[in-house]
């Protein structure tokens, strides 16, 4: 059986991007230790998930297929996995850190007395040795946390800390289906559904956010959400811009806000605070453009831009709708 498992995450009928980056991950691992890589598929019904992630890299999927799946419950999902962990015995199991995988990650580490590294940046294998690297302190401070000999190494990853998987076409797999054990769940989801104009920060690739330095909610609304779409990404807001009620909550990046790790960040106005950089530096590539030369966000920028954002961005906005015809 496979030594690395991925936790697959459905979006419509497909594969979530997190789950193509972790596949991809995981086919390095388990090739430089020749392992096999291991699909794990949980869902009321599971269709063709199990040939989607055979296509981006997987051996094996291992496939539970019960109607107590069909929406997120910590009972249901913990004691599914749980079962097979028991019976096929994994060295890893990585997922995705969104919010239900960071709750499902820690109880079913719990349920099983293992270790948990959660909003990992990296997935090492080291002469047998299995770490994590973690960012902490807003980013100052980077952990590699080795763990202990009990397995599986239960790792929850930050979205786009990693190249996707390149599709191949034709790939498949073994299937192996495990059995829904029996088990009392707590918690009744009745309706899931999506709110209206929310914005998905983590999944973008690029974001583009404004600060108190564009002086005005006016100035934010007509400088940010046109530059983000003439890129093709999201717009997100400082914790300063948010306070101030100019744009809501779902727009925050910041410890207290969305932590992302697009491909590319520009900041425009934003000073840098600590909880700002804990939202964003591991952002491929950071933009920043600002009056002060001083400002803390040009210590992590890729590249900087000294000036006034009320000047720079109007010219960068034609600039880009010009290359990219949006």
């Amino acid at each position: 059986m496979p030594g690395i498992w991925v936790y697959i995450e459905q979006v419509g009928n497909d594969i979530a991007a997190i789950s193509r980056e972790l596949l991809g991950k995981g086919r390095v691992l388990a090739d430089s230790t020749g392992q096999q890589l291991g699909a794990l598929v949980l869902a009321g019904q599971a269709g063709s998930l199990a040939e989607r992630a055979f296509a981006f890299g997987a051996d094996v999927a291992c496939v539970v297929e019960d109607a107590a799946l069909a929406q997120y419950t910590t009972d249901g999902y913990v004691a599914a996995v749980a079962a097979l962990i028991k019976e096929h015995q994994p060295d890893m199991l990585l997922m995705g850190a969104s919010f239900q995988m960071r709750d499902f990650g820690s109880a079913l580490a719990a349920e099983l007395g293992v270790g948990v590294a959660v909003d990992a940046t990296d997935v090492k294998i080291e002469g047998g040795v299995i770490s994590a690297v973690r960012p902490s302190h807003g980013g100052n401070v980077i952990n590699t946390l080795n763990f202990a000999d009990a397995r599986p190494a239960i790792i929850v990853v930050r979205k786009q800390s990693f190249a996707e998987a390149a599709e191949q076409p034709g790939r498949s797999g073994a299937v192996v289906t495990g059995a829904m054990p029996a088990t009392t769940i707590r918690t009744a989801v009745e309706s899931v559904a999506p709110k209206t104009g929310a914005v998905n920060l983590t999944d973008a690739s690029i974001i583009v956010t404004g600060g108190r330095g564009l002086g005005s909610p006016e100035n934010y609304q007509k400088l940010i959400p046109p530059l983000a779409e003439a890129f093709g990404g999201a717009y997100g807001a400082s914790r300063a811009v948010v306070d101030a009620g100019w744009v809501p909550y779902e727009h925050q990046v910041g410890q207290t806000g969305k932590t992302v790790s697009p491909k590319l960040y520009v900041a425009c106005g934003v000073s840098g605070a600590i909880q700002h950089l804990a939202g964003m530096r591991t952002s491929r590539n950071i933009v920043a453009i600002n009056k002060d030369p001083d400002a803390p966000i040009f210590r992590v920028a890729t590249y900087g831009v000294v000036g006034d954002v009320n000047d720079v961005l109007p010219l960068l906005t034609e600039e880009m709708k010009q290359r990219t015809g949006r």
